[in-house]
C-alpha cells in the first residue's frame, strides 16, 4: 500500500513540474530594421504584400538604379527586370542584416552592414524604422530606442514609444509606433517618414558608410515565469497510516506487487515527460529492491 501511494505522489509532482514547464514557456517574436533611401532603395515592412518576408528580396536590399543593368556594372549579374513579381526593374543586392528574436523582456538589436550605401548617389533617408509581428493588442510596450549610425547614437527616444494618439497636437517626438502598422495590430517604431508629421526631422547630416542600427526595449511580454500552483503539490507525508496496513496473513503474493509499480512509472513518462522521469525510476527500482 505504502509503495502503490508514494508512486502515485511522485507522478502528481512530475506532472506539477511538466504543467510548470509548459506554461513558463514565451512565445518568441521577431525584429526586423527597415529603411528607404533618397533614391528608394529599400528594405520594406516584413509583411509588405510586395517586398516583404515572402518575397523572396526581403534579405537583400533594392536599388532601382534606374531600369538600365549598365548604370552599376559590378552589379550587372544582379540587376532583375521583374523584382519579386512587382513589374518593376532594378538591383537586388546583398547584404547583411542582424534581425532580433524576442522572447523575453529585454533591450534588442537590429542592424544592417555590408551594403554600399552611396551606391545609388543617397545622402539620406525617406524612411528609417523597426518592424516586429508582436500584437499591437499583446500589452507589449517598446521604450528607449536609440539609432546609430557607424556606432553613433544620432536619434535617441527615451521612455515609452508614443502611439499617435498619444502625441500632443501641434508637437513633434523622436520616434512613434506607426499607426498604419497598429491598423495591422503589429508594432513598429518610426524613427523616419518624410510624409508624418509628428516626427521630428532628421537633420543630423550623418549617413553610414559601413553600419545602420537601432536599439530598443520590449517590456510586458506574456509567458513570464509562472508561479507554482499550491493546491496541485503533493502532500508532504504520502504514506498510509499504518492501522490500514493489511495483516500479514492477507499481504499480496510479491508477483503482483510488481505490475502495481510499472503501472506507476508508465504513467510518469506520459505525465511528466521531463528529465525528473530519471529520478522516479531510480526510486522505483530502488523500491523493488
Amino acid at each position: 500500500m505504502r509503495k502503490m501511494l508514494k508512486v502515485a505522489a511522485f507522478a502528481v509532482a512530475a506532472t506539477t513540474v511538466s504543467a510548470l514547464a509548459l506554461s513558463a514557456a514565451a512565445e518568441s517574436y521577431n525584429a526586423y530594421i527597415g529603411f528607404q533611401t533618397a533614391p528608394y532603395s529599400f528594405r520594406n515592412a516584413w509583411n509588405d504584400a510586395t517586398y516583404g518576408k515572402d518575397s523572396g528580396v526581403f534579405d537583400k536590399v533594392v536599388v532601382w538604379g534606374g531600369n538600365d543593368p549598365e548604370t552599376y556594372p559590378d552589379y550587372a549579374d544582379n540587376f532583375v527586370d521583374d523584382i519579386a513579381g512587382a513589374g518593376s526593374a532594378g538591383y537586388v543586392l546583398d547584404a547583411t542584416y542582424g534581425d532580433a528574436v524576442i522572447d523575453k523582456d529585454g533591450t534588442y538589436t537590429v542592424s544592417i552592414k555590408d551594403f554600399d550605401w552611396k551606391l545609388d548617389g543617397s545622402s539620406g533617408f525617406n524612411l528609417l524604422f523597426v518592424d516586429t509581428d508582436i500584437p499591437a493588442d499583446s500589452g507589449a510596450v517598446l521604450s528607449d530606442a536609440k539609432v546609430l549610425i557607424d556606432g553613433n547614437v544620432v536619434i535617441e527616444a527615451a521612455g515609452e514609444i508614443p502611439t499617435s494618439d498619444k502625441i500632443e497636437e501641434g508637437t513633434t517626438v523622436k520616434a512613434c509606433i506607426d499607426p498604419d502598422q497598429v491598423k495591422n495590430n503589429v508594432l513598429s517604431i518610426l524613427f523616419i517618414n518624410n510624409w508624418n508629421d509628428q516626427l521630428e526631422p532628421f537633420t543630423t547630416g550623418e549617413y553610414p558608410t559601413s553600419e545602420l542600427a537601432v536599439e530598443f526595449t520590449v517590456s510586458g511580454l506574456d509567458g513570464g515565469d509562472a508561479e507554482e500552483p499550491t493546491d496541485t503539490e503533493a502532500p508532504a507525508d504520502t504514506e498510509a497510516p499504518t492501522d490500514t496496513e493489511a495483516p500479514a496473513d492477507t499481504e499480496a503474493p510479491a508477483d503482483t506487487d510488481k505490475p502495481a509499480t510499472d503501472t506507476g512509472a508508465e504513467g510518469i513518462a506520459v505525465a511528466a515527460g521531463l528529465a525528473v522521469l530519471a529520478t522516479g525510476a531510480a526510486i522505483i527500482a530502488k523500491k523493488r529492491k
